[in-house]
């Protein structure tokens, strides 16, 4: 049960299902296509093309494009995983697990308590 729950965690942390084998992505642009701008899971950008046309942009312009395209691929790629999480992962699930697991390790815990009580108690009673 706790190895399943620290999947579904991994899972979460890296931003994809477990099992994934290719990264998910999201794609943004700007200045009418002209620049577009690749986010993979993990929220790393993975490629960012610039048409030679929008060279002819002033660098203010120019970085206000690839500041819109980015923060579109990564709401787009926000967007897929969310989709993909809804898939994969029940949070319900993994709520309950995380429960049980913790109701089990303050169990644990008392019996441990319990037990070292009666040692001290055996040792200092004689």
């Amino acid at each position: 049960m706790l190895a399943q729950a620290r999947k579904t965690l991994e899972s979460m942390r890296r931003g994809g299902p477990a099992d994934e084998g290719e990264p998910v992505e999201g794609v943004g642009e700007a200045a009418e296509g002209r620049v577009k701008v690749t986010a993979v899971s993990g929220g790393r950008l993975k490629n960012v093309e610039i048409n030679p046309r929008a060279m002819r942009l002033s660098p203010e312009e120019l970085g206000g494009h690839l500041t819109a395209a980015a923060n579109a691929a990564l709401k787009d790629l926000r967007g897929k995983l969310a989709d993909a999480a809804g898939d994969t992962v029940d949070a319900g699930a993994l709520a309950r697990q995380v429960d049980e697991i913790q109701t089990e390790g303050l169990r644990q815990l008392g019996e441990f308590n319990t037990a070292i009580n009666d040692v001290l108690g055996k040792i200092r009673g004689g």
